[in-house]
């Protein structure tokens, strides 16, 4: 029913869904696909809002009659991709709805992909040998919807495969091949939305096909409504006397707004390539990639791309630390374990309010307060970037790895002290507390990007932590001068 993302409840727990849904649309007509897959329990929604905001996809244009939706700037199929510009305004375009197909579990091959059109091929005027387009090239520049895709990663590997290629790059390839036809590759530009139930079989998705897990730019999690009056607003939206038709149409009176949003979805599309992402944004993204040792280069690329289409949906030209802050954690947590994620966060938000870069970005999302307007900055010489990092990254745990290195002689702890640590992480908004696959227990060490990973947790051996070969001392004993290392003595060292 049409109008229906307008009156759906937003809440503390779906509100995220929202927000990547409408980043991954404007993304999309932009021309750069933003894969999100929505992992929650079962009844909190997500499959109702994800095919709901088909009210919001705005309209594209195509070469008139093409199936595979080429854009009369770069075609793209087999058909026009060698036409020049003249003998494509002679066939003429036409506009219609950003398209927005599914895929199911029965689905084959060639229905994904593409098959032989046999009723071309059986036509008493005039048989010809033809290929139908599948699901995947008629959704070109539009949206592939997946309910439960760990199922599908789990039971269809073909099927999986080839959303791997989609998905890969940006724009994706796809093949498509069929006996008694030359195969044919063909640049791919969609975005691929995917809903699953970590708690029902086969598990989550990350632990069912780890290379799929990378390929989505964000993992949203479906948390249930916490309020009474949220839970009494959802069930009255639901009430079908909400949607009245409108008289002579088909169209309800809440669909009015997504009009409009629709329009501005197109319009800030283009702003895209006009977003600036700051050179300081970038380098804290490469701070992050190299301080936690982050698995995949996809996860910053990701929260690049998302806090510039963020900043575009705003109308803004220029990112904030706002944008990162919110698409972050999207990009991160089904890529790194709860205890990295969190560390993370802390680091970008550390960024924000002690570096000179940080508060400039501040100012830009509107962070100062009232009271500090105006106000000079300190003369003090500015940090470098191992300084600032040494700065927020402080506190006992940092002066407790420092002893460590310390030890073992090495700027990182030797492979010889394996630490065993148990920690029982946090339940996420799902239940389910951070644990492997197999149930046990996370290595509070395991998942710089590694969740889920291959590395398993191991039981302490009998003798416990190895000491080091001099009588261990109390901590206050020492000489804060032989606590806190700068890199050059480690580099001395």
């Amino acid at each position: 029913m049409m109008g229906r993302y307008f009156n759906l409840i937003r809440h503390d727990g779906n509100r995220s869904l929202f927000t990547a849904l409408e980043i991954s649309t404007l993304s999309l007509l932009g021309g750069l696909p933003i894969h999100i897959h929505v992992e929650g329990l079962r009844g909190t929604g997500k499959t109702t809002i994800i095919r709901s905001a088909k009210d919001i996809l705005p309209r594209i244009e195509r070469i008139k009659g093409c199936p595979y939706n080429c854009d009369p700037a770069y075609p793209h199929c087999p058909v026009h991709r060698s036409m020049t510009q003249d003998e494509i305004r002679g066939i003429g375009t036409e506009w219609i709805r950003m398209p927005f197909l599914e895929i199911s579990h029965s689905a084959k091959i060639g229905t994904v992909v593409g098959s032989i059109d046999l009723g071309r091929l059986a036509s008493a005027e005039k048989a010809e040998a033809a290929l139908l387009p599948g699901i995947l090239p008629r959704a070109n520049r539009g949206i592939v919807f997946v309910d439960e895709i760990n199922r599908l990663a789990d039971t269809s590997p073909e099927l999986t495969d080839i959303l791997l290629d989609v998905m890969g790059t940006k724009p994706g390839r796809l093949q498509i091949e069929e006996v008694g036809f030359a195969s044919f590759e063909m640049p791919i530009t969609l975005a691929v939305w995917g809903a699953s139930n970590p708690d029902e079989e086969p598990g989550p998705l990350e632990d069912v096909r780890r290379q799929l897990s990378d390929r989505f730019d964000f993992l949203v999690t479906m948390g249930r409504p916490g309020e009474v009056d949220t839970v009494k607003e959802i069930l009255e939206a639901n009430s079908i006397l909400r949607y009245r038709e409108r008289p002579g149409g088909d169209l309800p009176i809440q669909a009015d707004p997504g009009l409009s949003f629709r329009e501005l979805l197109l319009q800030r599309s283009g702003e895209m390539a006009n977003v600036d992402f700051g050179t300081q944004f970038m380098r804290l993204l490469a701070e992050i990639y190299i301080d936690f040792g982050l698995e995949s280069l996809r996860a910053i690329e990701s929260i690049r791309l998302g806090a510039i289409a963020r900043a575009a949906l705003e109308g803004r030209r220029q990112i904030n630390l706002e944008d990162i802050k919110i698409v972050a954690p999207l990009a991160l947590r089904h890529r790194v374990d709860i205890s990295t994620l969190t560390n993370i966060l802390k680091f970008i938000e550390e960024q924000g309010s002690n570096s000179r870069e940080g508060r400039e970005a501040g100012m830009l999302a509107g962070g100062v307060a009232e009271g500090q307007k105006g106000q000079s900055e300190p003369d003090s010489p500015p940090k470098t970037a191992p300084e600032q990092r040494r700065m927020t990254t402080g506190g006992f745990s940092e002066i407790l790895s420092r002893i460590t290195r310390s030890l073992t002689g090495s700027a990182r702890a030797s492979s010889k002290y394996d630490v065993h640590v148990r920690a029982v992480m946090p339940e996420d908004s799902t239940g389910r507390q951070g644990t492997s696959g197999d149930g046990s227990f996370r290595d509070a060490r395991e998942g710089i990007g590694q969740r889920g990973g291959e590395s398993k947790l191991t039981e302490p051996p009998e003798d416990g932590v190895p000491s080091p070969p001099i009588p261990a001392r109390p901590i206050s004993s020492f000489e804060i001068s032989r606590l806190i290392f700068t890199e050059e003595d480690l580099r001395a060292k």
